[in-house]
């Protein structure tokens, strides 16, 4: 790994941020826990192989039923839903099945914000069925000087001619809005949040799935980005058992 800023050391950098990061999307403070783990069920119904707006439709149920307008997909959670050939490992017949980032479920066009001053390192729109459709990578570093990264993934069209690759952005400043179904990848508006330690040189393809047998590798390079939510209880975010 070529970055030598490590898991719990950006952890705790982040942490001690808290109060000055700015919120990526300013919730309602209610936001809801969905459970897309392998077997699950929304609201009784089974959630795999379900249309885009089928799955839409129930998660918006789901956040009704909450008193929301906000709902949280957990992080290493491993999940069914990942069914296309884009899931293939690459070394082997195992598919990809374990979420690396954090969804948050909301309205198609909702600002998405930068938490730290940072850089447009990546602006690519991965057009491909259920990828990363409009994605925006920021570089950021510690006040040490130590390089880490935020993904945005499932983005708005309009994002990829509202900023630039290269250009500076500060903490607060708009770099996006949550994308709909065809555009975003074909899924449920949200957004996919990704902590990044070191791109490895995958830049616009680095995962945000992994295989289950190399999900310790995977969830090194990507700590959980629940920290960028100091509002909600971290663990609630995160799937069990997650360090």
């Amino acid at each position: 790994m070529s970055n030598q800023l490590d898991k719990e050391t950006l952890l705790e950098y982040l942490r001690s941020l808290r109060l000055l990061a700015s919120p990526i999307i300013a919730t309602d403070g209610r936001a809801t826990v969905l459970d897309l783990s392998v077997g699950s069920r929304l609201r009784g119904r089974e959630i795999n192989n379900l249309g885009v707006a089928e799955f839409s439709d129930l998660i918006d149920e789901v956040m009704r039923d909450a008193d929301t307008d906000f709902a949280f997909g957990r992080y290493a959670e491993p999940r069914e839903l990942y069914s296309n050939e884009n899931f293939a490992g690459n070394e082997t017949s195992e598919n990809r099945t374990i979420h690396m980032g954090l969804d948050l479920f909301c309205a198609a066009d909702t600002p998405v914000h930068a938490p730290l001053d940072g850089t447009v390192a990546l602006l690519e729109n991965n057009a491909r069925d259920l990828d990363y459709g409009p994605m925006v990578v920021l570089r950021h570093a510690t006040d040490t000087g130590q390089v880490f990264y935020t993904l945005y993934g499932h983005l708005g069209l309009d994002t990829l001619k509202a900023i630039e690759q290269g250009q500076e952005v500060r903490a607060g400043e708009q770099i996006a809005t949550v994308g709909s179904p065809p555009h975003n990848g074909n899924w449920p508006p949200h957004l996919h949040l990704q902590l990044i330690l070191d791109l490895m040189s995958l830049d616009a393809d680095f995962p945000g799935v992994a295989c289950k047998s190399k999900q310790d590798y995977w969830l090194t390079l990507s700590p959980s980005p629940a920290v960028f939510f100091p509002q909600y209880d971290a663990k609630s975010l995160e799937y069990p058992p997650c360090n």
